[in-house]
């Protein structure tokens, strides 16, 4: 039976005039002129691009050219276009933190009106959902993809395994057992983690995560009662594998991470050096090279770090942490990027706040920054042959910015339009 905080009240939908209002028909073929082009391949940028759109795929991209007759224009001289963005680690039902719920799908969100407008206007056109209401992150993501709402394209685990607890259900959720039973799975045998897998391959999830270590953003040490047992892990892993499913382990600790890595997990979420902890820089290599060798990729939401509730702990933590990821991607780890963000506000925002922190505090450059947070995130997505690039064929999933982000990443902020399946969605040239 299936738990209610309280019943969702179709009447409090939120607004979605202002956000429908700039969904033009998609034209018969649509044409980027003059453009700076970054397609996220991780090639240079072109100077002067024309991008070519029907049926909403791109047809061509790339030097100047004659564009087809018929074709709607839009002449983007001294602006750049980019893929769209992708979060590959977002919660869409909030976090708590003192809220009511404390956690939800529709019941804190509504129609999660907010959150899609927050994400489109800051050029996120994929999100990843790691964590949320079973039942409500299914249905957004099929009414989404079906065009019945205009948000950002969806993929989504649901719930998440954890221990009982332990994080978020001890921590963040506050013990709610609405949250708990919507949004968690804590199976205490194999047979339990198995069947449990089962359960959600056969509801349509599109990918399985697992929290491992407990929760570090709040400056507490780690308890090691309520990390989620090693014949556990494997038994979801494996579950998830026979059903072709990828599993993103929610991993904060050195140890933790080499044995997740070494039982097959697809990628890592956080990963943290924590002040307290020794800093041991040969193991963090060891582990790096670990990771290259078995394919794993690290999605480190350094912006999530940052903004936690306890600040003078965690800013130490976050000076020690940051020293990792730039180190790992000089050594060859895959880095996907993620915002975890949890509220409306956050919603596209945080991702754009994390490219920064990996270019100005990670020294990644920008080109590289950006083809992770487009390419290499839909490859971890699974979904690179349709998203991710500006190439023939794919899905004309587009953000057109004001400026050049590779020597500036924060005009990255700096949404001009937003392009989805061919159509412009967001438009805010009217206001420029």
């Amino acid at each position: 039976m299936r738990i209610r905080c309280q019943d969702w009240n179709p009447e409090k939908r939120s607004d979605e005039r202002d956000l429908r209002m700039t969904h033009t028909p998609e034209p018969a073929s649509l044409v980027l002129t003059n453009a700076l082009l970054i397609d996220g391949t991780g090639g240079p940028a072109i100077d002067n691009a024309t991008i070519v759109i029907a049926d909403g795929r791109i047809v061509s991209a790339g030097p100047e050219s004659t564009p087809p007759t018929g074709a709607e224009i839009l002449d983007l001289r001294g602006l750049t276009v980019l893929p769209g963005l992708i979060d590959a680690h977002v919660h869409l039902g909030g976090l708590g933190l003192g809220a009511t719920p404390p956690f939800g799908g529709r019941t804190a969100t509504d129609d999660y009106a907010d959150a899609r407008a927050s994400a489109l206007r800051f050029g996120v056109t994929t999100q990843r959902s790691l964590g949320d209401f079973l039942h409500d992150a299914l249905w957004l993501r099929d009414e989404t993809a079906r065009g019945a709402l205009i948000g950002p394209r969806i993929l989504t685990s649901g719930p998440s395994f954890q221990v009982e607890g332990g994080h978020p259900n001890g921590t963040v959720w506050g013990g709610d057992r609405c949250a708990a039973t919507e949004a968690a799975r804590m199976p205490t045998t194999p047979e339990q983690a198995t069947r449990s897998v089962d359960e959600l391959a056969t509801a349509g999830v599109d990918l399985i995560k697992i929290i491992i270590s407990n929760n570090a953003f709040f400056g507490r040490p780690p308890d090691p009662e309520l990390k989620m047992p090693w014949h556990i892990t494997e038994a979801v892993i494996e579950a998830a594998h026979r059903h072709g499913l990828r599993v993103a382990a929610h991993v904060e600790n050195l140890y933790d991470c080499r044995q997740a890595v070494l039982r097959g997990v697809d990628d890592i979420e956080h990963l943290l050096m924590r002040a307290h902890e020794p800093q041991d820089a040969d193991a963090f290599d060891e582990l790096f090279e670990l990771m290259v060798q078995q394919g794993t990729y690290l999605v480190p939401t350094l912006a999530a770090h940052q903004h936690s509730s306890t600040p003078e702990t965690d800013a130490r933590t976050l000076e020690y942490g940051n020293r990792l990821i730039g180190r790992a991607f000089e050594l060859g780890v895959t880095l996907g990027v993620g915002s975890d963000a949890h509220s409306a506000g956050l919603h596209g925002w945080k991702l754009l706040h994390e490219l920064v922190m990996l270019v100005h505090g990670q020294r990644i450059p920008a080109l590289a920054a950006l083809s992770a947070a487009t390419k290499t995130n839909a490859e971890l997505l699974g979904i690179g042959e349709r998203l991710g690039t500006v190439e023939p064929g794919k899905i004309a999933d587009l953000l057109v910015v004001d400026g050049n982000p590779l020597t500036d990443i924060t005009t990255i902020q700096a949404t001009h339009y937003v392009i989805q399946d061919g159509a412009v969605v967001i438009d805010h040239s009217r206001t420029n």
